[in-house]
């Protein structure tokens, strides 16, 4: 059970990392209910610096996924080990 949840894990921050990386840029992103109704939530929403932060933290998602599953890899034994000199 362990290793499905850890493989949902690896799966969940992958997606939520490529959304995040990706949704900031679209044109959708700017086109929503708070942004129409509330002027300083949309002057914030629409700035690149927010938007970028954003994307940072969408790279940090992908990030954690390859990390967890580069950590499943060794756990699961499938990384050969170095040759000794």
């Amino acid at each position: 059970m362990s290793r499905l949840l850890t493989i949902a894990y690896i799966v969940f921050c992958f997606e939520i990392g490529v959304f995040l990386f990706v949704f900031p840029w679209v044109a959708l992103w700017s086109k929503n209910y708070f942004v129409d109704h509330y002027p300083l939530f949309a002057t914030i929403v629409r700035n690149y610096f927010f938007r970028g932060a954003v994307s940072g933290l969408g790279l940090a998602d992908i990030w954690m996924a390859f990390y967890e599953l580069w950590r499943l890899r060794r756990e699961l034994g499938l990384v050969s080990s170095r040759p000794n000199r």
